[in-house]
């Protein structure tokens, strides 16, 4: 699956890597984080596919790392800081419901307006679904207009952008709908019917 542009509301434009395989969210926010933190870093390999990730992921970790449930959470903090990515600093903290959403708008920072988004600083979330089951998703920028703040959640499952209002001090509640998109090629998974998540455990994965 390839690289998707997708354009949001605030008038900026985020690529977003659709995952290739079920179980392998993981593997493609870190493709993602990878490409947003090195592509302006002059010198800096910024694009990676599936395969190759988890290539440096069985070096890594071992045989077979995506084992029967993707990645989990001390694997994905290691493959983040190895080496050869050149984006160390990562760490993950398990916080309660209503932390996760502050994390995110310290980490990620808040821009005000509209217009492109050029330097950004990535977190990634685990999402518990309600009806059982998990997935990973990155989240480049915060947004406030009028007022209000909106997080865009690049989803690896259907390689689309995601707006979510967030509110300080509240639960991070995610719903996966249906996007319209436009794809010029490449296959995507798609979210036949809203999922209904959120950070229920708290995890986040952020970098200093």
């Amino acid at each position: 699956m390839p690289w998707f542009s997708r354009f949001t509301r605030f008038g900026d434009v985020h690529l977003v890597f659709g995952q290739e395989r079920t179980i392998s969210c993981g593997l493609a926010c870190i493709i993602m984080a990878a490409f947003k933190i090195n592509k302006l870093e002059p010198g800096k390999k910024a694009l990676y596919d599936d395969d190759g990730i988890l290539a440096t992921a069985v070096k890594v970790l071992g045989p077979n790392p995506l084992g029967t449930a993707g990645l989990n959470n001390p694997q994905m903090v290691q493959l983040l800081n190895d080496p050869s990515l050149k984006m160390p600093g990562w760490n993950l903290s398990t916080l309660s419901q209503t932390q996760v959403t502050d994390k995110i708008i310290k980490e990620v920072k808040v821009e005000s307006g509209l217009g492109p988004s050029v330097q950004v600083t990535p977190v990634i979330v685990g999402v518990d679904w309600k009806g059982g089951g998990g997935h990973w998703v990155l989240i480049d920028t915060v947004r406030s207009v009028l007022g209000k703040l909106y997080a865009t959640v690049c989803d690896p499952w259907d390689g689309s952008v995601h707006v979510v209002p967030l509110k300080k001090g509240d639960s991070f509640n995610y719903v996966a709908n249906g996007v319209i998109d436009f794809d010029f090629f490449g296959k995507r998974y798609e979210y036949d019917k809203p999922s209904v998540g959120g950070a229920f455990l708290g995890d986040i994965i952020w970098r200093k």
